[in-house]
């Protein structure tokens, strides 16, 4: 589904492939401290939103400094993760997409050993 941002998009499906190809790529879970305690999918980079929001361009991690980095940003359902990617593309990065549905659609359709809340 078409988010309100615009953001370009990426199907749990084809994340999960390309994680099983082993392709290398940043998986960066925007959720709050709070949600990870519920549910998580194993080696995401955790970037809270709330932190982007206070900190702006000087609170985003190393490994996502180089604007042409190919990452693969996600939080509940899809509507953080879609205006995460939309700033940041925003701001010239290239190599960035929001991960349709979610956590909640990865628990749903991929792995139902991560929580759903």
């Amino acid at each position: 589904m078409p988010n309100p941002f615009g953001a370009p998009e990426i199907s749990v499906q084809a994340v999960a492939r390309r994680r099983a190809e082993g392709e290398e790529f940043l998986l960066v879970d925007v959720r709050e401290q709070e949600e990870l305690d519920v549910a998580v999918i194993e080696d995401a980079l955790h970037l809270p939103l709330s932190e982007l929001r206070e900190r702006q361009e000087e609170g985003i991690p190393a490994a996502m400094r180089d604007q042409e980095v190919d990452c693969v940003i996600f939080c509940h359902k899809g509507v953080r993760s879609a205006r995460v990617t939309a700033w940041l593309m925003e701001r010239g990065w290239t190599g960035i997409k929001s991960m349709d549905g979610g956590i909640d659609a990865w628990s749903r359709e991929i792995d139902d050993s991560v929580n759903t809340y």
